[in-house]
């Protein structure tokens, strides 16, 4: 198979299956009421660049498809269940993985491909071309596999691991504890630093039906820009935000309020929120909204902290209310003080019944 698209080129071979190198229990593993969120029935793909090692360069028996398959065989050792498949049961509609090491079908997809090209000819994909960086993942038509695999080799040595997960099986935190632990097994660590803890039971139960206060969002922010009649194009884009531009952004926040710190979340999503409200020139008297996942695996009231190597899903939504006409005056002290008190109260108030956390609102009136 070959592929055209502008100076890319990709040679590439049938995907094959990469099973746990040692025997792994044949069972069915159910998930967490989180997991099995309609939400995250989704596969979610990442692409990470390395650069080429002068070591490597030098040793021409040096191959990478064969360094990470065997890595990869390695860490399903520990992460069985990564190499089994998603099922839905016929009963009561809840997702299970199976995983059956004698099935033809147990393993993890993986697919070789050779590029034409180097990764500087790419800008080593620094400039968020989306484009290109799809086909640098593997989409697979069955849609079981909980984690596929492809890595691309370029001329200059570099390479590209596209790792595409189900979310309803791993979140972000532990998908890059899985790739950390394929990272050490190359490097020739006999175990991963962070053994893997499945205890989905952990978040079992069902949610609660917590009576929220009533939404504002009944008389929510128009735009100029958005409407019927309007012929203007909005567009998306992503913006490469370095360290850099973060420590200035919070060395101005520090100018207007003294003695008090930002941390880098509270610093762009204050910014972010704010500018997007001006630049589409909402109405003063709308509401407008800023919806965030925040992390629980340290936070649930009344309940021991999740395992250290746990990595099924464990957020829960953080929905921030405010006027849009706030934004013309609002300082920046007062948006980092929601935030802070906003996260004092995902750690004491979030609440699932015999699970923990759903939804936490906050409504900013002031």
């Amino acid at each position: 198979m070959a592929f055209q698209e502008e100076t890319l080129n990709l040679q590439m071979k049938d995907f094959v299956l990469v099973k746990p190198s040692n025997s792994t229990p044949s069972c069915i593993l159910s998930l967490s009421t989180i997991d099995n969120r309609d939400i995250y029935n989704n596969l979610c793909q990442t692409v990470h660049v390395y650069r080429s090692s002068p070591i490597h360069d030098s040793d021409s028996s040096f191959d990478i498809f064969h360094v990470l398959k065997e890595a990869l065989s390695k860490a399903l050792c520990y992460y069985y269940p990564l190499a089994g498949k998603l099922v839905e049961s016929a009963d009561d509609g809840k997702r299970r993985v199976h995983c059956n090491p004698n099935a033809e079908n147990y393993g993890v997809p993986f697919l070789e491909a050779t590029a034409n090209c180097t990764l500087s000819s790419l800008h080593y994909l620094d400039i968020n071309d989306l484009e290109i960086a799809k086909y640098l993942v593997f989409d697979p038509q069955d849609k079981s596999y909980p984690l596929v695999f492809k890595v691309t080799k370029f001329l200059c040595g570099g390479f590209t691991i596209g790792m595409g997960v189900l979310h309803a099986v791993c979140d972000g935190f532990g998908a890059s504890q899985f790739l950390k632990s394929i990272v050490e097994l190359s490097r020739g660590r006999t175990e991963p630093s962070v053994i893997p803890a499945w205890e989905r039971e952990r978040l079992v139960g069902s949610i609660t039906k917590q009576p929220f206060p009533k939404s504002p969002m009944n008389n929510v922010a128009f735009s100029p820009f958005l409407n019927e009649t309007s012929s203007t194009v909005i567009k998306k884009y992503c913006f490469k935000v370095e360290g850099e531009m973060i420590r200035r952004l919070k060395m101005s926040l520090r100018k207007e309020n003294e003695n008090l710190g930002f941390t880098t979340f509270e610093a762009l999503a204050g910014f972010v929120w704010r500018s997007r409200a001006r630049a589409l020139k909402l109405n003063n008297n709308g509401e407008t909204m800023l919806s965030v996942l925040v992390g629980m695996r340290r936070n649930l009231k009344d309940f021991e902290p999740l395992p250290k190597g746990y990595y099924g899903n464990s957020c829960v939504d953080g929905i921030f209310f405010l006027p849009a006409g706030k934004f013309c005056r609002i300082s920046s002290k007062f948006l980092d003080r929601t935030f802070n008190e906003t996260q004092f109260h995902l750690r004491t108030q979030s609440g699932f019944h015999g699970l923990k956390p759903c939804t936490v609102i906050v409504f900013i009136q002031g």
